[in-house]
Formats: structure tokens, C-alpha cells, sequence
């Protein structure tokens, strides 16, 4: 195997896994029209990982408020 082999394959395993991962996080109509469209939505096990990033930043947010209030 060349390099240039590798570096194909590993972008196609990239590219499937990353289409795998949105297709189990986003829910497409096969009528959308790209993706602005208002009626792609996101699946259960989506909205639970935007939930799950919202509430990091959230805490992040207090975490270096209490150490800037520490600091100064």
C-alpha cells in the first residue's frame, strides 16, 4: 500500500464515520434543501448532546467566574 492508498482510505473511513454520526444525531427529510432547511431536525441522542454541551459551557462559564473573582 502506497501512501497515497492510505491517505484515500483513511479519508473514506473519516467520511463514513463522520456520516454515520450525523445520521444518528440529525433527522434529514430526503426533500431538504441543504443545511439551512427548516425541517431537518435533530434526533433524541442529538438534542441530548446539545443539552450536554449547553450545560458544559454553562458550568465552564461559573467555573472561570469563581477564579477571576479569586484572582482579582
Amino acid at each position: 500500500m502506497t501512501i497515497y492508498d492510505a491517505i484515500i482510505s483513511i479519508m473514506a473511513e473519516a467520511l463514513a464515520l463522520s456520516n454515520a454520526v450525523l445520521a444518528h444525531w440529525v433527522s434529514m427529510p430526503a426533500n431538504a434543501t441543504g443545511p439551512l432547511d427548516p425541517n431537518i431536525t435533530l434526533t433524541e441522542t442529538g438534542t441530548d448532546l446539545v443539552s450536554y454541551m449547553v450545560s458544559s459551557a454553562v458550568h465552564s462559564s461559573d467555573i472561570m467566574c469563581v477564579i477571576l473573582d479569586a484572582l482579582f
